[in-house]
């Protein structure tokens, strides 16, 4: 068990290490993969992804991180996963790496965390970032459904994801990019 969450761990080091930003070593040794591919590897794969834009100088944002995780746990072999987007705060500008790397290994986070500052998370999502903690739902299909701002944890996920499977809803909001 030790072993599968080090293995979790180390390969979400290296999402985050290899995807986020330029990399300063030459382009023969490291495949340049964008944002906006990044992203798409996970949204719309047939499963629902929560999209959770947070910070590790957040209070707000570090708590809810456990149970972010164990949501993560227990759906992404069956019906969901979750994407994190570190940004810095209070600012909301690019956060060090260093500190979201050591983050994400500290708390054993082992779900796909990728860097960015709110414009980028903004552009990425289709909604203005304008707070954190705050999670973007979208469904198998790879459409925006919801939107929960402020701290969450695992039950109202899973009750969110519960309402839109009853009534599945077009989603609207007013903060949605033109």
């Amino acid at each position: 068990m030790i072993r599968n969450i080090y293995i979790l761990s180390l390969i979400t080091f290296l999402f985050v290490v290899t995807g986020c930003s330029e990399s300063s070593a030459p382009a023969e040794e490291v495949e340049s993969v964008s944002l906006e591919d990044q992203f798409s590897k996970v949204i719309g794969q047939g499963k629902w992804t929560i999209v959770n834009v947070w910070s590790t100088s957040c209070i707000s944002c570090r708590s809810e991180i456990p149970d972010l995780q164990d949501f993560h746990e227990a759906h992404k072999d069956q019906d969901a996963t979750v994407l994190g987007i570190a940004i810095g705060f209070p600012n909301f500008d690019y956060p060090d790496r260093q500190t979201v790397r050591d983050f994400v290994r500290d708390y054993f986070v082992d779900f796909p965390t990728l860097t960015a500052d709110a414009e980028q998370a903004s552009n990425l999502i289709g909604e203005y970032v304008t707070m954190i903690p705050v999670s973007f739902f979208y469904n198998p299909e790879g459409e925006l459904v919801g939107r929960l701002q402020g701290t969450t944890n695992r039950q109202e996920i899973e009750d969110m994801m519960d309402l839109y499977l009853k009534n599945p809803v077009p989603y609207v909001s007013s903060l949605q990019l033109e």
